[in-house]
C-alpha cells in the first residue's frame, strides 16, 4: 500500500468551512399540475374530427395514467379529486370508444383544474 501526497491538506479545507448553498425561492407547483398538462395534451389530440384509432386511444390512456400517477405521488389526488374523477371517466369513455364522452369529461377535468383552492388565493 502506497501513500498519497495531496497538494492541498484536505482537512484543512474541511475545517475552513465549505460556501453556504445559494438558496433560491422558487413558486410551489399547483396542484395538478402534471395532471393538467396530460388532460391539455389529450384534449388537442381528441379535438380532430372522427373517431381516434386504437393506437392513439392506447397513447391517450397512457398519458393520462400518467399524469393521474403523478397526482396520486404528489399528494394531490384529495385536492383535485373532482378533477380526478373526471380524467378517469375520460379514460373510461376512451375504453368503450366514445370519444365525444372523453372529450366531455376532459373539459370538466380541465375546469376543475383551473380553478386555485381558497388557500392558494389567499396566497397569492
Amino acid at each position: 500500500m502506497s501513500k498519497q501526497i495531496l497538494s492541498v491538506d484536505v482537512h484543512e479545507e474541511i475545517r475552513a468551512g465549505l460556501p453556504a448553498p445559494i438558496l433560491r425561492h422558487r413558486p410551489a407547483p399547483r396542484p395538478g399540475d402534471r395532471l393538467r398538462r396530460a388532460v391539455d395534451a389529450a384534449l388537442a389530440e381528441l379535438a380532430a374530427p372522427g373517431a381516434p384509432d386504437a393506437r392513439a386511444v392506447h397513447q391517450l390512456d397512457d398519458l393520462l395514467v400518467g399524469g393521474l400517477a403523478w397526482a396520486a405521488a404528489t399528494g394531490d389526488t384529495c385536492r383535485i379529486e373532482s378533477a380526478v374523477r373526471a380524467v378517469r371517466t375520460a379514460r373510461a369513455r376512451l375504453g368503450a370508444a366514445d370519444a365525444d364522452g372523453a372529450r366531455n369529461a376532459l373539459i370538466a377535468a380541465r375546469e376543475g383544474l383551473g380553478r386555485p383552492l381558497p388557500s392558494q388565493r389567499e396566497a397569492r
